[in-house]
């Protein structure tokens, strides 16, 4: 392996390294607790280095974001795969944005500008909710064929229901409440899925 290749190599493995650490400090203390400074402190890195990767706080947190979308589009295209019956896809994939919450909760509070995570950038949000090849609304639309104007209606309706319902869970329960709450989102998840068939 060459000089080139074995830098760029560190320089993917220390990006890594600064976005899990801000993960993990946000876990344990919150996302407030996060700074560049403390982050720096934990990898021992200076923070002018870690500057080089990620010019303020927003980037990083921009860097998180994107991640969580990032990974919940490559569940629902696994589900889109997987199951051909849409009504069946879209309790997965509601299942799947449940479980990502409840599994890294740190991630879904910086995708939402939840519990101290607020991240100005709104790049994540255009792409992640973006209709053109997105296989949600193509679900969506399996339910509602003939009506590409409703698919797109229902489409972000579907979004309010689902990420509205963990957000406002996320905010006004304590972690202890989640699992009674999963029961009433998936109902409500069904209910919604049977009013546009």
């Amino acid at each position: 392996m060459g000089i080139v290749e074995r830098r760029e190599r560190l320089k993917i493995q220390v990006r890594s390294d600064i976005v899990k650490t801000a993960k993990d400090i946000a876990r344990e203390d919150g996302w407030t607790a996060v700074s560049i400074r403390k982050i720096a402190d934990v990898i021992e890195y200076s923070p002018p280095i870690l500057y080089e990767y990620f010019d303020s706080k927003d980037k990083l947190l921009e860097a998180v974001r994107m991640e969580g979308f990032d990974h919940l589009q490559s569940e629902f295209i696994k589900i889109k795969g997987h199951f051909s019956n849409p009504q069946k896809q879209l309790v997965e994939v509601a299942q799947s944005i449940w479980n990502f919450s409840v599994e890294n909760p740190e991630i879904f509070q910086v995708m939402f500008n939840l519990e101290g995570a607020y991240c100005d950038s709104k790049k994540a949000f255009s792409q992640a909710m973006s209709i053109k090849g997105n296989p949600v609304w193509e679900m969506i639309a399996g339910l509602r064929p003939k009506s590409a104007e409703g698919v797109t209606k229902t489409y972000y309706e579907w979004w309010c229901l689902t990420f509205g319902f963990i957000s406002i869970t996320m905010i006004t329960q304590p972690r202890s409440a989640f699992e009674h709450a999963e029961p009433i989102y998936m109902e409500g998840v069904r209910r919604f899925i049977r009013s546009i068939m």
